[in-house]
């Protein structure tokens, strides 16, 4: 006996082998996939083997008419109706053939399929929709919903195309499958996503101050637009806070992140920037203690921000910044200065190595605070939306309400924006004109532009 026949199969080997002459041992003969209707056929009991078409084997309509899913098949340039199968009938009624689709079923109409069969035969490709409803005829029933397939059906016959070019398509075969529930519980998804935005979005705006101080020296404005509808809600926030001594305190920040838990510790980071402030502290060490403290409440979940302190007695504007994006200033003259680019890290890092830094300002600047969602864009440099900050705020005359409000325009911002943006703006009071009557006091010397002080302070 030849052991070899049964080990095991080789890469490259047949599975079976012919057995030796002398090998009493009879080995099995070919499957047939066909089953015993394959070997009844005269060609392969005399050796030879037949491909049959799948016509011999099954009953196309009989296939179509099992489907649980609507199917119907219409012929030629108007859709004549060839076939409906039962389910399209139990859900669209009767559907008389040789009728054209717009008669027989005028519900194709409704589903906007009319224009696919056309697009069908012209391109000899096939077409789909999404989601199309239709009302459920039984009392109280809820809409239906399905996908529907449109493929063409070609012609056997070639005469006239090219040599590997596809007959024309003479139908179309029209398949629809109900996504009922599926659409539903999208539904029920989007539902809640919105829920939970609005939600979030709720929180964040109770978080943020009601009602704005208004400083005796210092006009103050500020604006919160939320993203669109497609973005989580953020952790952009500002204030203003009155301290001693006539002194106000300017802040804005961004935790990173979007959602409810970004939401909570902007508003956990928001109060404890108002105790900390009145411990009248530079800002340097103010950033200090808020980043020991975002430490505390999330050491994964960073945030920037930025901490000022205007003096009206000295003119003098102090702040520090953690990683936050350089506040802007407009002089009385048009020109238009970025604060100090050397910040220190984000709040939540745990480094501490923040500095003060010192603008002296004159009657009339206009500064404004601001979010990363005011000039970040994901196509371009956020150098050119600093640009173009800087080109809009040199044009931006009028009160700190005027100047948000045309910062947001001209920025592109919008209801579907897809990023949080918040805004705080501020303004000294232009020195008051003198009657030309009366006497004019000799004014004390100070520089003509903004002036940055060289005394900068570090924990």
């Amino acid at each position: 006996m030849n052991l070899m026949r049964w080990s095991a199969r080789l890469t490259g080997a047949p599975w079976r082998v012919a057995p030796p002459p002398d090998d009493p041992v009879a080995l099995p003969g070919p499957r047939d996939p066909l089953g015993s209707a394959g070997s009844a056929c005269p060609e392969q009991q005399s050796g030879q083997e037949r491909l049959l078409d799948l016509h011999e084997l099954y009953d196309l309509r009989d296939v179509l008419g099992r489907l649980p899913a609507p199917v119907a098949v219409t012929y030629g340039g108007r859709h004549r109706l060839g076939y409906a199968n039962d389910a399209y009938r139990e859900i669209f009624g009767s559907c008389p053939p040789g009728l054209t689709a717009e008669e027989a079923m005028p519900e194709l109409a409704g589903l906007g399929i009319l224009p696919l069969l056309d697009q069908v035969l012209r391109s000899g490709r096939a077409r789909s929709v999404k989601a199309r409803t239709i009302p459920d005829p039984t009392p109280g029933g809820r809409p239906r919903c399905f996908n529907v397939s449109c493929v063409p059906l070609h012609s056997n016959e070639r005469v006239g195309t090219r040599e590997g070019q596809s007959p024309p398509a003479i139908g179309v075969l029209i398949f629809a499958a109900e996504v009922t529930d599926q659409v539903a519980a999208a539904g029920r998804l989007l539902a809640a996503a919105q829920r939970q935005r609005e939600g979030g979005e709720t929180l964040q705006r109770s978080l943020l101050p009601q009602k704005l101080e208004q400083p005796a020296d210092l006009r103050v404005a500020a604006t919160y637009q939320p993203g669109g509808a497609e973005a989580a809600v953020g952790g952009d926030w500002y204030d203003v806070i009155s301290l001693r001594g006539g002194r106000t305190a300017l802040v804005i920040g961004d935790v990173m992140g979007r959602g409810l838990r970004a939401a909570a510790v902007m508003g956990q980071l928001r109060t404890a920037v108002r105790a900390y402030a009145r411990l009248d502290l530079p800002p340097h060490q103010v950033m200090g203690l808020l980043d020991g403290l975002a430490m505390e409440i999330d050491a994964n979940q960073i945030a920037t921000c930025v901490y000022a302190v205007y003096d009206p007695a000295a003119g003098t504007l102090t702040y520090a910044s953690a990683g936050h994006l350089p506040l802007m200033l407009r002089c009385p003259d048009g020109t238009v200065l970025q604060g100090e680019q050397q910040n220190g890290p984000p709040l939540g890092t745990g480094d501490g190595s923040h500095l003060s830094h010192s603008l002296r300002l004159l009657p009339g600047t206009t500064g404004v605070l601001y979010t990363d969602g005011l000039v970040e864009r994901r196509d371009q440099d956020i150098d050119f939306g600093l640009g173009q900050l800087a080109h809009t705020l040199a044009g931006a005359i009028g009160t700190p309400d005027v100047v948000c409000a045309r910062l947001l325009r001209a920025m592109g911002v919008t209801a579907d924006h897809d990023d949080d943006v918040a805004v705080l703006a501020f303004q000294l009071p232009a020195p008051v004109a003198v009657p030309a009557h009366e006497p004019v006091p000799v004014p004390e010397t100070r520089p003509s532009t903004c002036e940055v002080d060289s005394v900068h302070q570090e924990v």
